[in-house]
């Protein structure tokens, strides 16, 4: 998850109190505007240019409920937003973000190699997709006593140091040690060897384009990618691409970008799902069960005039 410096001196920074001052709101108000306005940009204006949005859409960002005239104007006149000649720019944005936009500069260009490697079938794609912490399961329990997807895209774990065989006599009565058990190295696979394992055939080049960007832009683990992938076809009923982005939209949406996340995901969701599929059902007998009220209201009503009826002889 990508993440920004906030200082401590913010609250009380002469640009603080003066954005305070234009707004006519609380300073918790306005930290908390400014730093939603920053991660924000970490995701649509990851170079802190914000020139091709309008007022409302930064209004919308930060949730702001005034004018969104009215914010924008106070962010450029206390300083947070510079108004430059071809544009508005986030203030001093590289010193808060500039790591973290390098960073994702070397990881693209690392994605990219890798995935022309596995495509050219010239390299594996080990360096892209990583091993996982979550734990491995072989069947379609995903945890907490929710059925649902398996953990499709988890590798098996293996062991990296193996224990000291253990010395035994051989049947003269000398030691001998037993072999080791050889252990295989995991393999990782990249979601263009995901494509045609699952579908028999490879993505299209829009497709990929699609894909990349998932990985590239939005910043999704390619192993986030495969589980889309795996997700899309236990789905059956034919190949679906949208389904596949739709499935990787709602990741991106809900900050899944690594497949620990995007497992975490998965079994919410199917937890909602059965939470939703029981209440449908008990929704189907109350019609049955209004009507056996309304029986025993009569019954009721009976054995009353009965009562009535003996008082009045």
């Amino acid at each position: 998850m990508a993440w920004i410096e906030s200082h401590q001196e913010l609250i009380k920074h002469p640009k603080t109190k003066k954005l305070i001052r234009r707004l006519g709101v609380s300073s918790p108000t306005v930290v908390g505007h400014l730093h939603m306005l920053w991660w924000w940009a970490m995701d649509y204006a990851q170079d802190g240019d914000i020139s091709r949005f309008d007022s409302e859409d930064i209004a919308d960002a930060v949730e702001w409920d005034g004018p969104a005239d009215v914010l924008v104007t106070a962010l450029i006149e206390s300083g947070f937003i510079d108004k430059e000649a071809d544009g508005l720019k986030i203030h001093d944005w590289y010193d808060y973000a500039g790591r973290l936009m390098e960073k994702r500069e070397q990881n693209k260009e690392r994605k990219r190699r890798s995935r022309k490697k596995a495509q050219d079938g010239t390299g594996d794609s080990e360096d892209v997709t990583r091993p996982s912490r979550a734990r491995h399961a072989d069947s379609s329990e995903t945890g907490d006593g929710v059925t649902g997807l398996p953990y499709l895209t988890v590798p098996n774990q293996t062991i990296i140091n193996n224990p000291p065989p253990p010395i035994q006599e051989n049947e003269s009565g000398d030691p001998r040690i037993e072999e080791p058990i050889e252990h295989t190295k995991p393999v990782y696979e990249s979601y263009f060897k995901a494509h045609e394992r699952l579908f028999s055939f490879p993505p299209s080049k829009t497709q990929r384009d699609q894909l990349n960007d998932f990985i590239d832009v939005q910043g999704l683990d390619e192993a986030v990618v495969v589980r889309a992938l795996e997700r899309a076809d236990a789905k059956g009923g034919g190949y679906n691409f949208a389904l596949i982005t739709r499935i990787l939209h709602d990741y991106h949406l809900a900050g899944a970008i690594t497949l620990d996340k995007a497992i975490e995901f998965d079994v919410a969701y199917e937890a909602n799902k059965n939470a939703r599929d029981a209440r449908r059902s008990d929704n189907k007998v109350t019609p049955w069960r209004r009507r056996a009220s309304n029986d025993e209201r009569g019954r009721s009503d009976e054995r009353v005039r009965g009562e009535y009826d003996e008082l009045s002889l």
